[in-house]
């Protein structure tokens, strides 16, 4: 048996710490080395996203504290829809456990955290207490989907609640965009993927790393919103002439630059039918829906169209968002989830609205 004298385990334990320090650093300069062909071009196309691409700071800031509930009251959400429509309820479930001291229950294997650099509770406490959501007898039901409801602002502190509801404005947070926004940073790995897809694609197109250039998202919300329930609901999806127009908005907003566009869709054929003899487009395919909101952001600017996905895309662009200005059928069930049939609770300020 071989036997250690104390200097003998001091120095030994000294080498091995050495040892993985060593390694730590040679893991992370080759991190650095593999994202930095995109860095240059990144901060061209988007400086405002460089650190959410491309920023060592970012991966350690952005990194989720494991939080427990401290025996706080919960506030449980049903939550139903769509990426965009969970992105809604998620940031009012969030702020609302933030301003009243509550414990937020989320699903389990919620979807959003495979996403984002959303806070992490743990598991066990989570199962545990997921059963609290069941005791709360009546729910806070939001009197406008696509609208700021003031009632939640009186909200008890300390106490239990269980919202039912889409939440879909951003007034829920004004206090709390900056949190909002590092929370809604896609992962490192999301984040690569689809810089790497839109380096590749204006590559293609003949995009210069250089200012001059502007890059434009572009998404089209058809597919359930063309059914005949959703038609008769009063959902309203825009023809090829508002996207025309919006691309003639830009061309014209940058008349001696070149515009590029980057369109997705649900209907990438219909899309690229209506829009494919346009200049400098190209029409994204195959992505899942996390990847195309991900190359949305990164673009200069966005156009947008009905519903929660492009909305996202455009919020986390931070440049000029252009929306359809019809955006429900008038007197139809949908135009009342609106406040008065205002628009202006759902649209974010100093976008330009048009048909």
């Amino acid at each position: 048996m071989i036997k250690f004298t104390k200097s003998k385990l001091g120095a030994l334990l000294l080498l091995f710490m050495t040892a993985c320090f060593l390694m730590q650093r040679i893991s992370i300069s080759q991190y650095q080395n593999r994202n930095n062909s995109n860095s240059v071009f990144l901060e061209i196309l988007h400086p405002t996203s460089v650190h959410s691409i491309n920023g060592q700071k970012k991966y350690e800031d952005l990194s989720p504290q494991l939080t427990t509930s401290e025996t706080k009251p919960v506030v449980c959400m049903i939550f139903n829809g769509r990426l965009g429509n969970l992105m809604f309820k998620y940031a009012f479930l969030h702020i609302v456990s933030k301003s009243k001291n509550l414990y937020p229950i989320l699903p389990e294997n919620f979807e959003l955290s495979r996403y984002f650099y959303l806070p992490e509770y743990e598991s066990q406490e989570q199962n545990s207490r997921r059963q609290d959501c069941d005791k709360i007898k009546e729910r806070e039901i939001e009197r406008w989907s696509c609208s700021y409801d003031d009632k939640f602002t009186n909200l008890t502190e300390n106490k239990a609640v269980y919202f039912h509801g889409y939440f879909q404005s951003w007034k829920y947070w004004t206090k709390y965009e900056d949190e909002i926004r590092e929370m809604f940073t896609f992962n490192a790995e999301i984040r690569e993927e689809a810089s790497d897809k839109l380096l590749h694609v204006l590559s293609e197109m003949g995009y210069a790393d250089s200012s001059d250039d502007v890059v434009v998202g572009l998404h089209s919300r058809r597919g359930d919103y063309l059914w005949k329930a959703a038609k008769e609901f009063g959902y309203v999806t825009p023809n090829e002439t508002y996207y025309l127009n919006a691309m003639a908005y830009f061309r014209n907003k940058f008349p001696n630059q070149r515009v590029f566009f980057i369109a997705a869709s649900n209907d990438i054929n219909w899309l690229r039918g209506k829009l494919g003899k346009e200049e400098n487009i190209y029409f994204l395919e195959n992505n899942l829906p996390f990847i195309d909101m991900a190359i949305l952001s990164l673009c200069h600017h966005v156009i947008m169209s009905s519903g929660t996905f492009g909305w996202w895309a455009g919020w986390m662009s931070r440049g000029t968002v252009v929306y359809y200005k019809h955006l429900y059928t008038p007197g139809s069930s949908f135009s009342t989830t609106f406040r008065g049939g205002d628009i202006g609770d759902f649209i974010y300020p100093g976008w330009i609205g048009l048909a």
